[in-house]
This record gives structure tokens, C-alpha cells and sequence, in this order.
């Protein structure tokens, strides 16, 4: 078989037309994406020091007499300085939730207004 015939038979087939939005879609996937906003040796620089820090973080409380507790007792007063343990901050919590739920619950649909036309 020759090219000749080759493509003749090619173009004998019948094809279905492409999409409409084929272009435009191959196009939004490829060469119009936008660019990512952190390249990824940024990302990787970022991840790694943020592993050294908690590596230190944590051989510092391991190796230093007391600094647990001291962690603990600062974290207990914090606590008690929020009112965390108080059963009135969690009450407010729960009306503070439940408020935003049955408010982002509600629907407002838009009126319709009938034009009037001056005669």
C-alpha cells in the first residue's frame, strides 16, 4: 500500500466533528493555566524548615529540666485566662454556632418588581 492509498483511505473514513470547545478547553488546560504561586523548591524550602524547627522545638523540651511542666502550667493558664473552663464560654460557643447556622440557613429570594411605565 502506498501513501497515496493510505491517505485516501484516512480521509474516506467517517469522522464525527470535534467539539465546539474543544480548542478552548485543551488551551485552558495547557497553555493558559496560571502559573502555580509557589514553585516547588519553595515549597520543598519551606517544609524543611519547618521540620528543623519542630526537631529543635522538640529536642529542647527534651533535653532541658522542667520545661514540660512549665509548658503545661503556661498552657493551663492560658486556658483559664481564655474561660475555657468555664461552661458559660461554651454556651456562648454553641448559641455563636448555632446562630451563623440558622442565619446561613435562611433563604432571601429577590423580589420581583413589575416595571411601571409612565403614560
Amino acid at each position: 500500500m502506498t501513501d497515496d492509498e493510505l491517505d485516501r483511505a484516512l480521509f474516506a473514513l467517517p469522522l464525527e466533528e470535534s467539539p465546539a470547545d474543544l480548542y478552548p478547553s485543551i488551551m485552558a488546560a495547557t497553555v493558559w493555566r496560571p502559573a502555580p504561586a509557589f514553585r516547588t523548591w519553595e515549597l520543598w524550602l519551606a517544609a524543611g524548615a519547618f521540620a528543623v524547627v519542630a526537631w529543635l522545638t522538640a529536642w529542647m523540651l527534651a533535653t532541658s529540666p522542667g520545661a514540660l511542666d512549665r509548658l503545661g502550667h503556661a498552657l493551663i493558664v492560658t486556658a483559664h485566662g481564655l474561660g475555657l473552663f468555664s461552661r458559660s464560654t461554651y454556651v456562648w460557643i454553641g448559641i455563636g454556632i448555632s446562630s451563623v447556622w440558622w442565619i446561613s440557613s435562611l433563604s432571601f429570594m429577590p423580589v420581583r418588581r413589575v416595571p411601571v411605565y409612565n403614560r
